[in-house]
This record gives structure tokens, C-alpha cells and sequence, in this order.
């Protein structure tokens, strides 16, 4: 499978654990959708919601529910 680039993550959000990523991605349907794959670090995460807020994409992760378990990234 090839890796495309679709945004940098640039911070936290809120106290339960959402991640923030400035993308400008053209087909961001396609690729934030829950149950769908992101590679950050080369560490592959699950998306378990999507939003979008402001200019931003807001992404919580499967397995983290709390700012303290994301800040790492």
C-alpha cells in the first residue's frame, strides 16, 4: 500500500484526547473516515471520530481518551 501525505498533526484539543491536523488534502472524505488507517510516525493509528473545526481536521484515535495519552504525537 502506498503512504500519502495529508496533513501535519500541530496539536491537542480539548481534555479527551482529539488531535488536531492542518491539511489540505483534496479528498478528505475519503480519508478521514472512521474505522480508516493514519500512519504518524510510522506507527499505524485508527480513527474512532472525525470532525472538522475551523480550518482544522480533529481526529480522536482508537485506544486514547485523554489528552495525557496523545501529547506524544
Amino acid at each position: 500500500m502506498d503512504e500519502v501525505y495529508i496533513g501535519k498533526v500541530v496539536g491537542t484539543h480539548g481534555i479527551k484526547g482529539e488531535i488536531r491536523i492542518l491539511s489540505n488534502f483534496q479528498f478528505k472524505e475519503k480519508v478521514f473516515v472512521v474505522g480508516k488507517k493514519l500512519i504518524i510516525d510510522g506507527k499505524e493509528y485508527v480513527i474512532r471520530s472525525y470532525r472538522r473545526h475551523k480550518n482544522f481536521e480533529m481526529v480522536t484515535l482508537n485506544d486514547y481518551t485523554d489528552i495525557n495519552e496523545v501529547l506524544f504525537l
